[in-house]
């Protein structure tokens, strides 16, 4: 770390890192949601995104901190690409199992992500964002979401998708993934292009998160209305 901007703690630095930005209000309604339709669900998955959804809120937080008083955040996504890759695969593991049996390729996949995050962090230091493992990991998850679409469409029993809840978690996560993947792609692009004063990186990733939260706040509906 670079050290403080300031020799004293200043007060502006605390509204700074604590005003939401356009995503974080995508992700503080998302909480919400769960916090109202899954707190009583005793799913251990359901019960864990009212978790993992604190965590997301917090690293927007605490990264903003860092990026403010430190000026370096890098670290604090990096760490939580690891709550992200195992909270998003346990996701899939947990509505892909309904129809294969997928358990053991889970645990290779997961563990070998790990291992490549691990040789990335040992090579690069935990200051340089984890780009590669990132782009493996959002790869993967474009495919699982794939796969269980794919299990999904052979599956003879009448399902109501409108309710569904699998069904609007996997979409959401399938479309943030797979436009995340396309953006990364062409990030040196993307990076040069601006709309007005806004970053079209900015503008493609808050329009992703509003996409991913929103399918999963809707997802946490038609669970509470499938506990029922």
């Amino acid at each position: 770390m670079t050290g403080k901007i300031n020799g004293s703690f200043d007060i502006s630095n605390i509204i700074k890192y604590i005003s939401p930005s356009a995503s974080s209000y995508a992700e503080l309604l998302c909480l919400g949601f769960a916090i109202y339709f899954l707190s009583k669900d005793k799913a251990p998955f359901w019960r864990i995104t009212i978790w993992y959804l604190i965590v997301v809120i917090l690293t927007e937080m605490i990264g903003k901190y860092c990026a403010i008083t430190y000026r370096i955040n890098l670290f604090v996504y990096n760490i939580y690409s690891l709550f992200e890759l195992s909270y998003v695969t346990y996701g899939f593991y947990t509505f892909i199992k309904q129809y294969s049996n997928v358990k053991k390729w889970i645990i290779g996949i997961y563990t070998a992500i790990i291992l490549i995050y691990i040789t990335f962090t040992i090579m690069y230091g935990i200051n340089v964002y984890n780009a590669f493992t990132i782009s493996i990991m959002s790869v993967v998850f474009v495919i699982c979401g794939l796969f269980y679409f794919y299990l999904l469409l052979k599956d003879e029993n009448y399902i109501d998708l409108k309710f569904h809840p699998a069904f609007w978690w996997v979409g959401g996560a399938l479309i943030f993934y797979f436009g995340s993947t396309l953006a990364n792609f062409f990030d040196d692009i993307i990076q040069q292009k601006f709309l007005g004063k806004y970053n079209t990186r900015d503008i493609i990733y808050s329009t992703l998160n509003f996409f991913l939260y929103g399918f999963w706040a809707y997802s946490f509906i038609c669970r509470a209305r499938q506990r029922k």
